[in-house]
C-alpha cells in the first residue's frame, strides 16, 4: 500500500482526527420519511458509506427550517421531534469507523414552498440565460417528464419576486444556529453550511442572485457562521460546502470563492469543500461535458489550496485511487472527496491496492441525478439489478405508515376491532411517537348505536391494549366523530387529512359503502375486518408481478416478525414453474426476507378466484393478504378482479387490500 500512503496518512481537523484523506461527500439520495425523519434506508445507506472505510461521512441535506426543504424526502432538522432519529444515524456512522458530519441546508428559491425566500427579487436582466437555462432542463429529462417538471419550474419561479425582509433573514440566522445546536445533541462530530448548488447561502454569496457588493453577500453566510459558534460547545467543527465557479452571469467565480473562503478562515471554519455549478448551469451541454472529466476541479482547488491555511477537500470525479494518490501528492487539496463514485463502489477504498479487485467506476450515466430530480430516490447503474429493485420498492414505502385509523360505525365494528386489534397492531417498536392510532366513530342518528357509554368503553379499551403492547404517553392521537352524511366520504376524508397508512373496519356485506372504501383509497392497506378469530392464520395470494414486491415487505415489517403467526404465501400458475419460482427468488431477494420463504405453486384450471377460495376454505385462514394492481373501476368491471371475487366469496375471513 506504500504506493497509496498519502491516501492513509492521518491529519487533524479542529479537534477531530481524521483516519484517512478521504470524505464521503453529501450526496442527496431522498431516502427521507416525507415528514423529514430519519428512515431505516437512510440508515442503511450512511452505515455502508462509514462502513467503507472513509474518514468522514457527511450526511447531506437537512433543512433547518420547513419553508427550506428542497424535495419530498428531504431530511430535517427544525424540530426537536427529528433528533432521536439524527442521534441513531451518528451512532451508526461511528459505529461503523467514521466521523460524522451533517449538513445543514435552506433552499431558498428552489424550496419546496409556496413562499420561497429569496435576497433579491429577480428581474429581466437574466431574463435570456434563465429561459435557455430551462430549456437544457427540460431536454435532460425523457418527454413524458418534460412538461410536468416545467410546469413546477414555471410556477416556482413566478413567486421570486420579493426579497426577504430583515426580520426573515434574523429569523433564518437563528433557524441555522438551532440546527447546529441540534445536530451537537444527536451526536454528530461537527456540521457543514450547504453554500452551493444555488441554494439559499449560495443565493446570498452570489450576484447573479443578490445585487449587494460583496462585502454585503458575505455578511448573512459569515452571520449565520457566527450564529452557529454561540449556539455549539466552543471547538465544535463547521465545515463549508463552497461555490467556486457558478457557470452563470455574474455568478461566483473562482477569486470571489477564494475571497471568501478567507472570510471563512478568518471564522475558524474546519474545512472548505468545493463545489461548482448551480440548477441553472449544471444542465447545459457545456457544463454536462466539463464535469464529466475526471478531476475537472484540479486547476481550480489547486489555486483556492495555495491561498488558504485550512484544509480543503476537492470533488469532481475522482474516480481512482491513483488519481486520489496524486492530487493528495501535488498539493491540490488537503482531503479527497468521493461522491458518485462512492456510491457506485461503496468498497472503493478497500479495493484500492488490490489489482485483482477492480473498482466499480461510476459512468456519469446520470441516472442518479434524474432519479432525484423526480423524487424518486438515488439508484445507480452500477448495483446489481436486484438492488436498485429494492431501493426502488423502499422509497416508494417511505411514503407510507402504521398509522392506525380504526373505524366503529355500530356495536358489531366495536366487536370486530376488540377482536382483531391484538393481532393486527404493528409492533410498537417500529411505531414512531407522532404515528399513534386514531379512532373514527360513525354515528347515524337514526340507529344511535354508539352511545357515549359504548364509546368511553371502547376508548378506554383501547388505550390499555396500546399501553400493554408498549405504547407511552397518550396512546391515542385523537377521536372524532361524524353523525351524519356520506361516511364513506368522511372515512376517505379523515384518511387523507390524518396522513393514515393503515384502515380498519368491520365487514358487512349489507352495506357496500365499506366495500367501496377498499378500492377506492390509494397507497394505503385498507381491511375489512371480518369475525373468524383465527387472525393469525395468513394465507397471501400472489401474482408475482411489482405489486407483490409491496405486498411482502408490508408483510415483513407489520406481522412476520411477530410469534405465532402463520404466512403461507401462494400463487395459481398460469404460466412456467420455472419462471414463477425464479421471479420469487427475485422478489425474496429484493425485499429484504431475512430467511427464504416457500411459495406453493397451484396447478389449477378453474378461475383463480374460485381457486384461492377453495384453499380458503380448506386451510382455515382467518386472515387474507393481498395486493391490488390499480385498475380502475371500469377495467375492474370489464376484466373482473380476482381479490372482488375473493372478498365476495369470503364467509367471515378478514381481507386486508394493499395498493
Amino acid at each position: 500500500m506504500d504506493e497509496f500512503k498519502t491516501i492513509f496518512n492521518p491529519i487533524n481537523i479542529g479537534h477531530q482526527r481524521f483516519k484517512n484523506r478521504l470524505v464521503a461527500l453529501p450526496v442527496y439520495t431522498g431516502y427521507a420519511h416525507s415528514d423529514g425523519k430519519v428512515s431505516d434506508l437512510l440508515i442503511e445507506h450512511y452505515k455502508r458509506l462509514a462502513d467503507s472505510g472513509v474518514a468522514l461521512v457527511v450526511v447531506a441535506n437537512a433543512a433547518v427550517s420547513d419553508e427550506g426543504v428542497v424535495a419530498g424526502h428531504s431530511l430535517r432538522i427544525d424540530g426537536d421531534e427529528f433528533i432521536p432519529g439524527l442521534k441513531r444515524l451518528a451512532e451508526v456512522i461511528n459505529y461503523n469507523g467514521a466521523l460524522s458530519c451533517l449538513q445543514l441546508n435552506h433552499g431558498g428559491r428552489f424550496a419546496r414552498t409556496d413562499q420561497p425566500l429569496f435576497p433579491s427579487p429577480i428581474d429581466g436582466s437574466n431574463l435570456t440565460f434563465n429561459i435557455s437555462s430551462l430549456k437544457n432542463f427540460m431536454n435532460f429529462f425523457p418527454l413524458e417528464q418534460r412538461f410536468g417538471l416545467t410546469g413546477n419550474f414555471l410556477k416556482h419561479a413566478s413567486k421570486w419576486r420579493r426579497a426577504m425582509t430583515a426580520g426573515e433573514i434574523g429569523r433564518i440566522i437563528n433557524k441555522f444556529g438551532q440546527a447546529a445546536f441540534r445536530a451537537y445533541q444527536a451526536g454528530f462530530d461537527m456540521v457543514e453550511l450547504h453554500g452551493a448548488n444555488g441554494y439559499l447561502i449560495c443565493q446570498f454569496l452570489s450576484s447573479f442572485t443578490n445585487r449587494a457588493d460583496f462585502q454585503d453577500r458575505s455578511a448573512i453566510p459569515i452571520a449565520i457562521v457566527r450564529e452557529i459558534k454561540q449556539k455549539v460547545p466552543d471547538g465544535f467543527p463547521i465545515g463549508f460546502r463552497l461555490m467556486v465557479n457558478e457557470w452563470v452571469p455574474n455568478g461566483i467565480k473562482l477569486e470571489e470563492g477564494i475571497a471568501f473562503s478567507k472570510l471563512l478562515q478568518q471564522e475558524d471554519i474546519a474545512y472548505v469543500s468545493a463545489s461548482v455549478g448551480s440548477y441553472n448551469s449544471i444542465f447545459s451541454k457545456e457544463a454536462i461535458k466539463k464535469m464529466a472529466d475526471p478531476g475537472y476541479l484540479e486547476e481550480d482547488l489547486k489555486r483556492l489550496t495555495d491561498q488558504l491555511s485550512i484544509p480543503t477537500i476537492i470533488s469532481g470525479r475522482i474516480i481512482e485511487p491513483s488519481m486520489a494518490e496524486e492530487l493528495l501528492k501535488n498539493g491540490v487539496s488537503d482531503l479527497i472527496g468521493l461522491g458518485r463514485p462512492l456510491r457506485a463502489d461503496y468498497n472503493w477504498l478497500k479495493k484500492t491496492g488490490h489489482k485483482k479487485q477492480k473498482i466499480k467506476i461510476c459512468v456519469n450515466c446520470n441516472q442518479c441525478l434524474k432519479r432525484v430530480v423526480m423524487d424518486h430516490g438515488f439508484t445507480c447503474r452500477r448495483w446489481p439489478i436486484v438492488v436498485q429493485e429494492r431501493i426502488e420498492l423502499e422509497h416508494k414505502l417511505l411514503s407510507r405508515n402504521y398509522r392506525g385509523l380504526w373505524v366503529a360505525a355500530d356495536q358489531n365494528d366495536i366487536k370486530l376491532l376488540k377482536a382483531a386489534l391484538p393481532y393486527f397492531l404493528p409492533d410498537s417498536r417500529k411505531m414512531m411517537m407522532s404515528v399513534k392510532p386514531k379512532v373514527l366513530f360513525l354515528n347515524s342518528p337514526k340507529e344511535k348505536s354508539l352511545t357515549d357509554a359504548v364509546k368511553s368503553e371502547f376508548i378506554k379499551w383501547s388505550k390499555g391494549l396500546l399501553t400493554r403492547a408498549g405504547f407511552q404517553g397518550p396512546v391515542l392521537s385523537e377521536t372524532i366523530e361524524i353523525t351524519s352524511g356520506n361516511f364513506e366520504k368522511a372515512v376517505q376524508d379523515a384518511a387523507e387529512q390524518g396522513n393514515h397508512g393503515i384502515v380498519l373496519i368491520g365487514y358487512n356485506q349489507n352495506q357496500p359503502w365499506r366495500e367501496r372504501i377498499l378500492y377506492r383509497e390509494r397507497g394505503k392497506v385498507i381491511a375489512l375486518v371480518g369475525s373468524n378469530h383465527d387472525y393469525s392464520r395468513i394465507l397471501v395470494p400472489v401474482d408475482l408481478s411489482d405489486t407483490t414486491m409491496l405486498v411482502l415487505s408490508l408483510i415483513r415489517k407489520l406481522y412476520l416478525e411477530k410469534e405465532g403467526f402463520y404466512v403461507q404465501f401462494i400463487h395459481v400458475l398460469r404460466g412456467s414453474v420455472n419462471i414463477a419460482e425464479k421471479r420469487w427468488k427475485e422478489l425474496i431477494r429484493a425485499t429484504g426476507f431475512g430467511k427464504k420463504f416457500q411459495l406453493k405453486l397451484i396447478h389449477s384450471k378453474r378461475k383463480v378466484d374460485a381457486e384461492l377460495l377453495n384453499i380458503i376454505n380448506e386451510g382455515n385462514y382467518g386472515t387474507i393478504i393481498m395486493g391490488k394492481r390499480g385498475l380502475s373501476g371500469i377495467k375492474r368491471w370489464m376484466l373482473g378482479s380476482v381479490s372482488v371475487g375473493v372478498l365476495r366469496g369470503l364467509s367471515d375471513q378478514s381481507l386486508f387490500l394493499i395498493d
